[in-house]
């Protein structure tokens, strides 16, 4: 997979200091499919089709400022409900509405333990499983990078929860600020995990020239997977236990505007479209392709340009085709909105680059405080290449004690909330801090960061917000500020209230 490129040699700065190396990843919007892509460099992470690279490479050699002791008394609670009084049931799987398992095994949710993946048929249609809402038409504008994220979390939903969901407000919501003007999957899973939606269709409907404030998301995108490239039986796999897979695709002008129901793409052109995966026919016919295949099979796909397209907004893609499945997005692990109420993060604008020390190995960390009584039951981080082992912890003082949360390995690339095995009391006004140490096999900047760069296409990312570290060891941290990037960790939980039964600060010891 090509996930991460090297950016120099590991060494040591003329302070003694280890070397912090830096990955800026840009990325190429999906515009209208009647325009070029900017660019054509193939990237890590998130959406293949990424603009060039700034090579950046800092050495700050500065240790921890902060991270003193962030306020003593903390308590850990086993089973507690963070907020309910409730206790926390069992985990399950993370595509299928999991809750955090207090007292559970933290660090084996994330990859399930060996379960033997079903047997897939020769033909799967997801239409046939459960009703797929009407397909929408996204007009001349540069929005399929919106509707495609979407499609494919609807289908992916609890079905108690599925509803319709708003593309014009990820558009307009996203952090990112390009409007109808192009997009990608990392900017949809930005949006999407920082709980910036999603918002139903029915509060913010698409092309009304009106995107409301203060909508609420109707549930929680937790975890999402990026598929290794070209991975026909990951996707399979996926679509037939998750639901729909967002892909990418190149689309020629001639297949838009003719009626066409199958496409092969055999050229050099990157990507410039963005479907969900819905299905597959291992039989189907290459002759019914104008480009003709040299074999049968092909996987149906969900469009956005109105039911009068291809086979009523549906059309197939050859397997032989040279995009489809490059860059692929699994939409696993979806929760209610109620499930866990507070999030602690400064990355709202998703990994847009990354950090390291020339190694696979490296520790990150976010301090955070909290404004209310609260449980922390679980931490969220991105994975930027397969089987990534971690281990987190939790203290009130980084270069203190710490306590192990979590740990376990991480399949694919992506984005994970990982539970905790015992919740966290913290109490209102208290600072702690999050520390994950990661090894990404194959990595040199295992960290993901949210990075800005000299990009005036990422300059509303807000680097004043955060307080973050990385490290080579564990030991002697380095504030990721100084560097211009935030550390893409996230804290979750919930308020703890009286019927908890957990005696605050001021009632006292």
């Amino acid at each position: 997979m090509k996930r991460v490129r090297r950016m120099g040699q590991s060494g040591f700065g003329t302070d003694g200091q280890e070397r912090l190396f830096f990955r800026f990843v840009k990325r190429a919007l999906y515009l209208p499919v009647i325009l070029c892509i900017l660019t054509a460099a193939s990237g890590c992470g998130f959406s293949g089709t990424w603009a060039g690279e700034d090579r950046r490479t800092a050495e700050t050699g500065k240790e921890m400022e902060a991270g003193q002791d962030a306020g003593s008394g903390w308590e850990s609670e086993s089973g507690q409900n963070a907020g309910s009084g409730q206790e926390l049931e069992a985990g399950q799987d993370a595509g299928s509405g999991w809750e955090l398992a207090s007292g559970q095994d933290a660090g084996s949710s994330p990859k399930m333990e060996s379960v033997q993946a079903p047997e897939l048929p020769a033909r799967f249609d997801l239409r046939e499983r459960m009703e797929l809402f009407p397909i929408p038409d996204q007009q001349d504008t540069g929005t399929c990078w919106a509707f495609a994220a979407l499609a494919a979390v609807e289908s992916s939903m609890p079905e108690e929860l599925r509803i319709p969901l708003s593309a014009d407000h990820m558009i307009f919501h996203n952090g990112f600020g390009f409007g109808m003007d192009g997009g990608d999957s990392s900017m949809a899973a930005a949006y999407l995990l920082s709980w910036q939606g999603p918002v139903a269709q029915e509060e913010d409907p698409f092309g009304d020239g009106n995107s409301p404030e203060g909508l609420e998301p109707v549930c929680h995108v937790q975890e999402i997977r990026i598929l290794p490239e070209k991975d026909y039986e990951a996707i399979k796999q996926a679509v037939y236990t998750t639901g729909g897979v967002e892909s990418s695709v190149y689309i020629p002008q001639e297949f838009r505007e003719g009626d066409e129901k199958a496409l092969c793409y055999k050229g050099e052109e990157e990507a410039n479209h963005e479907v969900v995966i819905v299905g597959w026919d291992d039989e189907y016919p290459r002759e019914n392709f104008s480009v003709s295949p040299d074999e049968d099979g092909a996987f149906l796909c969900r469009n956005s340009w109105g039911g009068q397209f291809g086979d009523e907004g549906y059309f197939y893609v050859s397997y032989e085709d040279c995009r489809i499945g490059t860059d692929a997005v699994s939409y696993s692990g979806i929760q209610p909105a109620d499930r866990l109420t507070r999030i602690y993060q400064t990355d709202r604008c998703g990994w847009t680059g990354q950090m390291g020390f020339g190694t696979s190995d490296a520790w990150f960390s976010n301090r955070y405080e909290a404004g209310e009584n609260v449980w922390i039951e679980a931490a969220g981080f991105y994975a930027v290449m397969p089987e990534t082992s971690y281990q987190v912890y939790v203290t009130g003082d980084l270069s203190g004690e710490r306590k192990l949360a979590a740990e376990g390995i991480l399949e694919d690339a992506g984005f994970y909330t990982v539970p905790f095995s015992e919740a966290i009391s913290v109490r209102s006004g208290e600072s702690f801090f999050v520390a994950v140490s990661i090894s990404s096999p194959g990595a040199v900047e295992p960290v993901a960061v949210e990075y800005a760069g000299d990009s005036t296409r990422l300059a509303g990312i807000d680097i004043q917000d955060g307080e973050g570290y990385i490290s080579a060891d564990g030991k002697s941290w380095q504030r990721t500020e100084e560097s211009g990037a935030n550390v893409c960790l996230k804290a979750y939980g919930a308020v703890r209230t009286e019927k908890d039964g957990v005696q605050t600060q001021d009632e006292g010891e």
